[in-house]
């Protein structure tokens, strides 16, 4: 019975360093395979308790929420996995005073005040080997504590870098045909409106590794839709459509300025869309309003022409949906 609970308290601990390991220092895994869980199902059940406008305010607490959640539970299996440790030790904690060995609670309490390196006194380890256990086990509360501040900080830091390229994005215009309209000079796209695209790119491409490196900022609901990712990039892809497939070929920007804007796009759908916690597929929203460009005075093609040009996007539209709603708005936010 001893050597199961030393057992089960060693894997406790490996899965736990195992999990935050791969969330906070393995870019690209998209978090632990329990921090991944955990996080996506909290965001379910508060997408749809709050979701849907009902109550935006608490919905935007979610982010930090979950984030917090996922740190406690973190130390919470790191106080259960060395609880487990000791308890599988006869005598293994004694009383400093009486040298009476601890029953299971006061094991607890050792191991907790261990972990957290408060040093009371009250509890001693018994023997040299359990010393240097409680030694180990102190270690590692520190380095866990350290290295999820340290994380807290940093996903801090991107959600604030996230809603900068979204505002910087809504400041473009507030639709698709506003965007590619608010370039347009009246027999060119400017160079201003160039450049703009061309910094968006970069930020968006950050914004998307980003997402790769904190699992958890998908799950940091901004409150106005100015400062929502998901609505900004899918305005911005739905302003890079207009301007490849509905714009005339001979009024369009150079290639070398729209394509790396759909790339960073795409870069950015895909990573998004590996910790989007909406669990379906919803439709390929609706086409851009070519209507509302024509009327600028921007030149366009031919509906049919357009809407032919379209049909390869509509898999990364339909993602894009996906992710809106994951944000918890619909595609008419997106305008």
């Amino acid at each position: 019975m001893h050597a199961l609970s030393r057992t089960a308290g060693t894997l406790v601990i490996v899965l736990t360093f195992a999990d935050a390991f791969a969330t906070t220092l393995v870019v690209g895994a998209g978090g632990g395979p329990l921090t991944r869980r955990l996080m996506g199902l909290l965001w379910r059940l508060l997408l749809r308790l709050f979701g849907g406008g009902r109550a935006p305010k608490l919905l935007g607490g979610a982010g930090a929420a979950i984030l917090v959640t996922t740190v406690v539970i973190w130390v919470a299996l790191l106080w259960a996995g060395w609880s487990l440790i000791l308890l599988g030790g006869h005598g293994a904690v004694v009383d400093a005073r009486t040298g009476v060995a601890a029953d299971w609670a006061e094991i607890v309490y050792y191991a907790g005040f261990t972990i957290f390196t408060l040093g009371v006194g009250d509890y001693v380890a018994a023997g040299q080997p359990w010393r240097f256990l409680t030694a180990v086990s102190g270690f590692s509360g520190l380095f866990l504590v350290t290295l999820a501040i340290t994380y807290l900080i940093s996903v801090v830091a991107a959600v604030v870098n996230r809603r900068a390229v979204a505002v910087r994005i809504h400041a473009l215009g507030t639709s698709a045909a506003g965007i590619v309209h608010g370039g347009w000079t009246g027999a060119t796209f400017s160079s201003a409106f160039v450049q703009h695209l061309v910094s968006v790119t970069e930020q968006l491409s950050v914004v998307a590794e980003q997402h790769l490196a904190y699992p958890a900022l998908h799950y940091f609901h901004s409150r106005n839709a100015t400062t929502s990712s998901p609505i900004a990039v899918a305005r911005l892809d739905d302003a890079m459509l207009l301007l490849r497939t509905a714009v005339e070929p001979g009024a369009r920007p150079d290639d070398s300025v729209t394509w790396p804007v759909q790339a960073a796009v795409e870069r950015y759908v895909s990573t998004v869309a590996m910790t989007s916690a909406t669990p379906h597929d919803p439709p390929v929203p609706p086409l851009p309003d070519l209507e509302a460009l024509t009327a600028s005075g921007v030149p366009t093609v031919e509906e049919a022409s357009f809407r032919a040009g379209t049909h390869a996007t509509a898999e990364r539209r339909r993602t894009l949906h996906r992710l809106v709603l994951a944000d918890g708005r619909d595609w008419d936010a997106v305008g």
